[in-house]
């Protein structure tokens, strides 16, 4: 049962650079540098943003999810919290618990995203063109902030050593992109 930790714990890195890699790209980027990923590959980039803002929202959405659907279950922060005993630790599973409805409340601002736009083309939000599922960056850090804290509580307690989600360095190389926009390389044909 180890392994879920692992499993987990590595699946959010993934995640979370994937959410590093929208930021730099189309978020805290230069004007100059959105100027010039519109003028190298408006469209491409255009469609980029879009792709990795909707795939952030389904896989915080899918860890969010409860831990069984039908006769499955999930790999989620439910299914950790079911499947591991904390119960001699009420001090620590009160403070799992309370993540837990944190990132529930973060879930509910972005859940009508992957409902109505992402799973599926609802006709009527689609019509009605309202954005769906917008979350501040100061509720995304808080979500990530949770998180984080959640997957170290519980690698330590079951693995016997912390994990820092967003401590793990290198979750982001964007800005090499970036720097290869600036400056091309013409490759002989």
């Amino acid at each position: 049962m180890k392994q879920d930790i692992e499993i987990f714990a590595n699946y959010c890195v993934f995640m979370r650079s994937i959410y590093l890699h929208t930021r730099e790209l189309f978020e805290t980027s230069s004007a100059e540098d959105k100027a010039l990923m519109g003028n190298t590959a408006g469209m491409f980039f255009g469609d980029l943003n879009r792709v990795l803002n909707e795939y952030v929202i389904l896989q915080v959405c899918k860890i969010t999810d409860p831990a069984h659907q039908g006769n499955y279950d999930n790999h989620t922060i439910a299914f950790l919290l079911e499947h591991y005993d904390f119960s001699s630790d009420p001090p620590i599973l009160k403070r799992l618990k309370e993540l837990h409805a944190s990132m529930q409340v973060f879930r509910k601002k972005i859940e009508p995203a992957r409902h109505k736009l992402i799973s599926h083309l609802d006709r009527a939000a689609i019509l009605a063109g309202c954005p769906l599922g917008a979350a501040t960056d100061a509720e995304w850090n808080q979500f990530w902030l949770d998180l984080q804290d959640f997957i170290c509580i519980v690698h330590r307690k079951i693995m016997g050593s912390p994990f820092y989600l967003n401590g793990v360095a290198g979750l982001s190389d964007a800005g090499d992109l970036l720097k290869a926009l600036r400056r091309p390389v013409r490759y002989a044909t």
